[in-house]
Parts: structure tokens; C-alpha cells; sequence
């Protein structure tokens, strides 16, 4: 009759004990997509050739691993590639190259002008770039200018202005999927035609302003 008290009890420190293991591998895997790294698949165009080559045939996607580990991300490079929240839309997700940071100035590319798609008619924002400097733009400090490799396809800089660091929550490490490119990070050696010149970090914090002016309007 007493065994009965002793089952429930180690079925009940069984259940315990499995409980808060799960809670602690739960709370572990959080952690570490939240602040050290992740894996996320690159959907559509705007990267290719680079990443996602065969998305627009097959609709293959790149699956990347992005480094989030914060001291990372401070240090960011032009040639990088970065995942971050978009301006637009902070419940989206985006994928672009770092073209400049901060400091740098930015010759505006007319091919990358945003246009209605229906009709190539000019979008208002088209020419809301050019008031900061003719047509050049000067990367404020905290700030990265990014764009897609397409530039056929693709919603980046051009259209949103300077994005700030702080919405970028990873860099990209290297291809893990598909298998043949495991390790790869094809999109080293890819040179931009957008003109850059490498300059100093603006810090009088004018030139964030004028970007939250223009993106608000």
C-alpha cells in the first residue's frame, strides 16, 4: 500500500524535472537566436546573383546563418551583409549589403530611383533624396547606407534613406543551405556601382534629423 505515494511521487519529480528541462532548453535557444546567432532564408531577388541565384527560375532559396552577437554589430563594414528591420515596416525583416557608413557621401545612382510598378511612373520619394545635397547624401553617424545587388529588384536605401544601426540585428556569416554551398559566402568580391566617398562621421546629428524630416514628410 505504500509503494502507490512513492510512484506518484517520482512521477510527479519525473514530470519536474522534464518541465524545467524543457524550460531551460527553451530559454537557452531564445537566448541564443535573440543575441548570438541565426539562420534565415533569403526570399527573393534583391540579392542575386550572390544569394538566392535560382529564386527567380526554381524559387530556390539561400538559407544564411547571421552573426547577432552585439559587439559584432557595432563594427560594421561596407561589403557586409546585414538583416535588419526595416524602416518602413519594423515588423518585417530585410536583406541588403552595407554600400557606406557613417561618414561616407553617396552619389545617388538613377537607375536605383524608385518608380511606381504598373507603370514606371516616379514615386513622390523619388527625388526626396536629392534635397540633402544636389544629389548626394552624407551617411549621419549611427547610420548605414544598404542596398540590394539587383538593382532591378530591389527596396532598399534609395527608397528609405540612411537606416540606423540600431535596426540591424545580425551580419551574415555564410551560406548554410543548400548543401552544395554550405560554408560558401558568395558575396565577397561583389563591387558596387554606387560611387562612394569615404569620409568622416558627421557628429552634429543634423544629418539624422533631415532623414527622420524627409521619411516623415
Amino acid at each position: 500500500m505504500s509503494t502507490a505515494p512513492n510512484v506518484i511521487r517520482r512521477a510527479l519529480n519525473g514530470a519536474y524535472t522534464l518541465t524545467t528541462l524543457t524550460l531551460f532548453v527553451s530559454g537557452t535557444a531564445i537566448f541564443l537566436i535573440d543575441n548570438v546567432a541565426e539562420t534565415t532564408r533569403i526570399i527573393g531577388e534583391s540579392m542575386t546573383p550572390a544569394i538566392s541565384p535560382d529564386y527567380n527560375t526554381t524559387g530556390a532559396s539561400d538559407g544564411l546563418l547571421f552573426n547577432k552577437w552585439a559587439p559584432s554589430l557595432r563594427n560594421l563594414n561596407r561589403g557586409d551583409i546585414v538583416l535588419f528591420h526595416s524602416p518602413n515596416d519594423p515588423e518585417k525583416v530585410a536583406v541588403k549589403r552595407v554600400i557606406a557608413t557613417e561618414g561616407d557621401s553617396i552619389i545617388l545612382d538613377a537607375r536605383r530611383r524608385p518608380t511606381r510598378q504598373r507603370d514606371g511612373a516616379e514615386l513622390p520619394e523619388t527625388r526626396a533624396w536629392d534635397s540633402m545635397m544636389g544629389r548626394v547624401v552624407m551617411v549621419p553617424e549611427g547610420h548605414i547606407w544598404v542596398e540590394g545587388d539587383n538593382w532591378r529588384n530591389s527596396g532598399d536605401s534609395n527608397r528609405y534613406g540612411p537606416i540606423s544601426k540600431s535596426l540591424v540585428q545580425g551580419k551574415a556569416v555564410a551560406v548554410v543551405w543548400p548543401p552544395k554551398r554550405f560554408g560558401t559566402r558568395p558575396w565577397e568580391g561583389f563591387r558596387s556601382r554606387t560611387k562612394v566617398t569615404p569620409g568622416e562621421i558627421p557628429r552634429d546629428g543634423e544629418g539624422a534629423g533631415l532623414i527622420n524630416a524627409i521619411r516623415n514628410g
